[in-house]
Formats: C-alpha cells, sequence, structure tokens
C-alpha cells in the first residue's frame, strides 16, 4: 500500500471510488408498506431507489458505482403472491420493473425464485440480460441455464480511465433441500466454489480489472447444511475478490458487525482471507455500500481498500416514480387481502405461540391433519405477531400467519423415527430461528430443558399409550420439512435419495393451487366458522 500512495503523490496513478451498492432477500417489498399489518414501514425498493439518486447526484467526477441485488425476489409479500396467481394480468413483474427504473447491474436468483417453477421464473426474467445464475446448470446441456447468466462485465469511469469489472452471481446449491422437484425439474444446482473459480479464470482471460462475487448464500450457522451456507469457503478459496456480496440469511454484515464462523473464528471487520464480506439484511431495510478505492499504477488497477456498511432506510421517503409505476399493483394486492373468508368466534392469538401451545398453531395443524387425512400433523410459527381477530377473517390475516409458499405432505413413519423427529425439534425449543422449532400435533409430550441435547423430550405419548419404536403413524408437514429444511429429515435418518413412504401431495393433487396457504383459506371457507380451542397436548419444564 506504501508504494501505492507515493505513486499517488508523484502522480503516477489514477485513483478515485467504486461504489458497489447492494439489496439482497428483498422479497417482493417495493414499497414501504407492511401488507400484514395493513401499516407504513421502513421497507423496500422505493426507498433504497431515494437512497441510490441521493447517491448518484453527490458522486465525484472521479468516482464510480455499481447496484447489485442478490437475489430472493419474487416470494415473500402478497404482492408477490399476487403476481403468483394472476399472471395473465402482467407482461413486468413490478420487482424487476423498479429494479430497472433504478438501474441495476446485476440481479441474482434466490433459492426463492424457483418456488413457482421455470417456466414462472422466466416469465419474471422477461427481455432482461442481467441476472446472473451461473451454478444454475441445464441437466441436458451441462451449460448454465439459457434463462440467466454466469457473470457480466460492467464496464465504469474512474478518474476518466476505463475499468471493467466482473460480476459474478451464483444461487445456494442446497435448493433441492427445501423445494419440490417439479419447480427447478430441468435444471441442478453445482457446488459455488468450483463454479465461482472457473468464471474467475475466465473473466481474467477477458483483462477485466477487479472481480466482485454475489451469492445468494450465506455465512454458514449451525442449523443449517453446510453447503446452504458457503461464504467462508468461497473467500478462502477466492482470494481473488475484491468484493463478496453475500445473501440468504437476512442478517446484516458490514466492516462494523464482523464475521464469526461456526468453528468459533472472528473474522474482524468482516474480511475473510482478504476478501471483505457484506450483506444488507431482508426486505429492503438496509442497502449495503461498499467503497473500493481504486489506484491504477504500472497499467494497472489495483483496490487500495475496501469499506463496508449497511444504510438503514428507517425514514427515508419512498422515490415517488417507483410509487407511482407500482401502485396499481399495490392497489390490486390491498383490495385482494380485503376479501372476507369466513368468520372467528374469537381471537386467535399468534403471540407466545412459539413457546406455548396455542390456537393458532392448532388450527393450522388440525387443518393439516385433516386436509391430509393423517394422524399427526407438525408446525411451526412462522409468525407470532400476526393473529386472527373476532369476526371477519381476512385473506391479509392469512397471507401473515402463513408467510411462505409451502406445500403440503403426508408421510408415513414409525415410531422410532416420530421420536428422533420430536426429539430434534425439542433441541429447538426456545433457539433462533422459530420457524426450525416444530410443534406436532395428535401426540401428547413433555419438554424438559433442562436436560440436555437429545434428551430434552421426557415424555411421548400417543391416545394416551407411550409411543413404541415399531408403531406406524401417518404426519402432515410441510414441503420445506419433507425436501429437508431444519433437518428434520435428517434426524430421522433419510438423508440422500432416502425417503419416507408419501401419503399425501397438494402439489401432485392440486398444482399451484396446492400451496398450504390456499389450503387453509379453502379450509376456513368450507367451515365458516372457526374457534380458537388449545388442547394442551405439549408442556415445557424449564
Amino acid at each position: 500500500m506504501g508504494t501505492l500512495l507515493t505513486a499517488a503523490m508523484a502522480g503516477t496513478a489514477c485513483a478515485g471510488d467504486l461504489t458497489v451498492f447492494s439489496t439482497s432477500d428483498v422479497h417482493g417489498s417495493v414499497m414501504g408498506w407492511n401488507y400484514f399489518t395493513a401499516q407504513p414501514a421502513d421497507v423496500g425498493l422505493a426507498k433504497i431507489s431515494t437512497l441510490i439518486n441521493e447517491a448518484r447526484a453527490k458522486q465525484g467526477q472521479d468516482d464510480a458505482m455499481l447496484v447489485i441485488d442478490a437475489g430472493d425476489i419474487l416470494q415473500g409479500t402478497p404482492l408477490d403472491t399476487y403476481m403468483v396467481q394472476h399472471p395473465q394480468e402482467w407482461q413486468e413483474h413490478p420487482m424487476f420493473h423498479a429494479f430497472n427504473q433504478i438501474g441495476y447491474d446485476a440481479i441474482l436468483c434466490g433459492n426463492h425464485e424457483f418456488n413457482f417453477g421455470l417456466d414462472y421464473l422466466r416469465k419474471a426474467i422477461g427481455q432482461n440480460q442481467n441476472v446472473l445464475s451461473a451454478n444454475t446448470v441445464d441437466v441436458k446441456t451441462n451449460k448454465t441455464w439459457s434463462a440467466v447468466k454466469p457473470y457480466l462485465i460492467r464496464t465504469v469511469k474512474v478518474d476518466g480511465e476505463d475499468v471493467r469489472v466482473g460480476i459474478i452471481g451464483t444461487v445456494t446449491p442446497a435448493i433441492p433441500n427445501f423445494e419440490a422437484p417439479a419447480h427447478y425439474a430441468g435444471v441442478r444446482f453445482d457446488d459455488q466454489i468450483p463454479v465461482i473459480k472457473r468464471c474467475i479464470k475466465e473473466l481474467q482471460a477477458q483483462g477485466v480489472d477487479l472481480i466482485i462475487a454475489a451469492v445468494h448464500s450465506g455465512v454458514q450457522r449451525g442449523d443449517r447444511n453446510a453447503v446452504e451456507n458457503q461464504v467462508i469457503g468461497i473467500a478462502q478459496a477466492c482470494p481473488e475478490l475484491a468484493l463478496l456480496i453475500a445473501a440468504h440469511n437476512h442478517v446484516v454484515i458490514d466492516n462494523a458487525t464482523g464475521i464469526k464462523g461456526p468453528d468459533g473464528t472472528v473474522y474482524p471487520g468482516s474480511v475473510i482471507n482478504g476478501v471483505p464480506v457484506v450483506e444488507s439484511g431482508k426486505d429492503g431495510k438496509f442497502l449495503g455500500e461498499s467503497k473500493l478505492t481504486l489506484h491504477k499504477v504500472g497499467g494497472k488497477w489495483q483496490v487500495q481498500q475496501v469499506k463496508t456498511q449497511a444504510v438503514s432506510v428507517k425514514g427515508v421517503p419512498d422515490d415517488a416514480a417507483i410509487v407511482r409505476d407500482v401502485q396499481p399493483w399495490h392497489q390490486k394486492t390491498l383490495e385482494h387481502l380485503q376479501q372476507v373468508i369466513g368468520t372467528a368466534t374469537d381471537e386467535f392469538s399468534g403471540a407466545e405461540s412459539n413457546h406455548q401451545d396455542s390456537a393458532i398453531v392448532d388450527f393450522v395443524n388440525n387443518a393439516q391433519r385433516e386436509i391430509a387425512g393423517t394422524q399427526l400433523s407438525a408446525a411451526a410459527a412462522f409468525n407470532t405477531k400476526q393473529n386472527i381477530a373476532k369476526g371477519p377473517i381476512t385473506l391479509q390475516e392469512m397471507s401473515g400467519l402463513y408467510i411462505y409458499e409451502n406445500y403440503l405432505y403426508g408421510i408415513e413413519i414409525t415410531g422410532a423415527e416420530l421420536r428422533k423427529y420430536m426429539a430434534y425439534a425439542a433441541d429447538h425449543y426456545g433457539v433462533e430461528p422459530d420457524y426450525n422449532y416444530d410443534m406436532v400435533q395428535g401426540v401428547e409430550y413433555t419438554i424438559d430443558t433442562r436436560q440436555p441435547q437429545g434428551q430434552k423430550l421426557t415424555r411421548l405419548q400417543y391416545q394416551g399409550r407411550d409411543v413404541r419404536d415399531n408403531d406406524t403413524f401417518t404426519l402432515a408437514l410441510n414441503d420445506y420439512r419433507f425436501n429437508g429444511g431444519g433437518g428434520y429429515m435428517a434426524a430421522m435418518g433419510y438423508t440422500g435419495d432416502k425417503r419416507p413412504k408419501v401419503v399425501y401431495n397438494s402439489l401432485a393433487k392440486y398444482g399451484d393451487d396446492g400451496q398450504l396457504r390456499t389450503l387453509l383459506v379453502k379450509y376456513i371457507q368450507a367451515k365458516k366458522q372457526i374457534t380458537p380451542q388449545v388442547d394442551n397436548n405439549w408442556h415445557v419444564i424449564k
């Protein structure tokens, strides 16, 4: 660095800043609005647009800018759901319209882009030529899937000189662990590390000056399969990267946060093997800002330093141009959410539904059991802030209660497997994230949090009798669990291609109408009226 500074002072080097703005896991948030509470919120691309416009207005003549999104776009809000349910009404998805209005240079596919099948994803991508997913590979050609690119090159001006920037994009290869195979039929998801290394070589051969990787993958954590979150491995294997943009885990990573690996290793400043890492939370609540200070010495651009920060959108006004363009879809979504589907005789409270038996989770589990025709059902509390109020029940409430585009499965398991499933659940009681703690309806059980891991489940009975290893049960659960999400299937011994007998599959039976939220809506419509009831089939000793 001393040589660079000396050269700069001597007037032999060009210099300037390349600022890379990044978002990730925006999940259908365009306007500053919470569709679940029907209240304004500090979220969305309209606020991101305001921040980027302000930065462009202040940009120095020696400096440049890039804007990148790291995926999970098409799922997450009722706006996204409306677009999925009414594809004949639109030609350009409002999320991609907003990206284009803002001027994004690169957009990644996240795992949720594959929730609705390749045809829908291709329609959403439309004419965009800047969508990246290098490790999404066509199984017939063994090349990157034709709707996306492995990388692209952007040329920007720094101090009047061209800087050629290679941008690589990849997605977590763990998608088969939690996605219905029909939704990605025809493609596979290769390991990110060898794919990124190959892309780096190709970009270097094309003479780029620096390389950025954006990955829909995060820092490995204890509750997830290691292949799902590969950021540490990528940084360790690819020191050539000037910046690594992470996603998927919905956390903020910048110089101020630092990174702690799963083995306890601390990476100060969120720099791993010389590679700075940045992640910008979720829902457009933060804008990642990575400032790369560049010097050109001896005809080559070099990165002198990188400063990363996550800028909050709190208090930032929506960009009026984005609001104007998206308003028609926003209004259609609001009207759609006000549909009344039934009546609740009293309130179903979401508060504490992740820590004690509750009417709201019992409702979901009992509905799943009845729909799938199973003895048992497992479900998590996805949104403890969502209630079902006494009186008319609206689609808005159901959208807030069941926030994912899951499908419903029924499987056959033994008593021994059930015990393993529930012992694994007991180990996740009171552990973040909440959605990894399943509550099971149809059996009676006790969790003793004072006991060590693997021994917290102290009672498990079915109809007043202790569950035996050779008992047989049918269990309803969502496709995220069935495909391995959260580790429950592995806990029962179902790994690789090994799967339990399937007795119900809502995707196979109903197609897209088999999504659990839709099934729950139809369940209420058929019942016309629901009453909150808690059977207190499980207890916790603390």
